[in-house]
């Protein structure tokens, strides 16, 4: 009898090991942090969930337990500081899978064509649009690579002195 109860609990055990390590499990409620990473850092990891992440910190912080690196799209980009304040210093990097042309530009509310640059042959740029003379407001800024295109919204907000 006493055999039978050790080979019970070690089969229990054994079976709530399995589910706590099991590598299809994608995300562990438990590991979500209220207070997630902060900072700049653009290294954009795959989650488990087929969502891109600014950085593995953040993909931690949403609970993921499994990502590979780099965006889980062909193309990803991002940009800082959001909003742009006085200097109206800006910075673009865009990262692709592969090597193509990338196009970016930034269009204000009218969809007047603020910025255009476009980069031949390349998997990776970092681009520092001049948004000075801009003004203040709310701009889009489009990129497109091989036929993927992403928008986001960037502010800018220059105080005169």
């Amino acid at each position: 009898m006493r055999k039978l109860f050790t080979v019970l609990v070690l089969l229990i055990s054994a079976s709530a090991h399995s589910q706590v390590f099991n590598p299809n499990v994608c995300k562990d409620s438990t590991l979500v942090s209220n207070n997630p990473c902060y900072g700049t850092l653009y290294a954009p990891v795959c989650g488990c969930d087929n969502i891109t992440y600014r950085n593995e910190c953040l993909a931690y912080g949403q609970g993921l337990l499994n990502f590979t690196q780099g965006p889980c799209e062909f193309m990803d980009f991002d940009f800082y500081p959001n909003p742009v304040a006085t200097a109206g210093e800006l910075k673009l990097k865009v990262l692709c899978k592969g090597v193509t042309d990338i196009n970016v530009w930034i269009f204000d509310t009218f969809f007047r064509q603020m910025y255009y640059q476009v980069s031949r042959q390349f998997a990776d740029i970092e681009l520092y649009p001049d948004v000075r003379g801009f003004g203040n407001g709310m701009f889009f800024i489009v990129v497109e690579a091989n036929g993927v295109i992403k928008v986001k919204r960037l502010l800018i907000n220059q105080i005169n002195p």
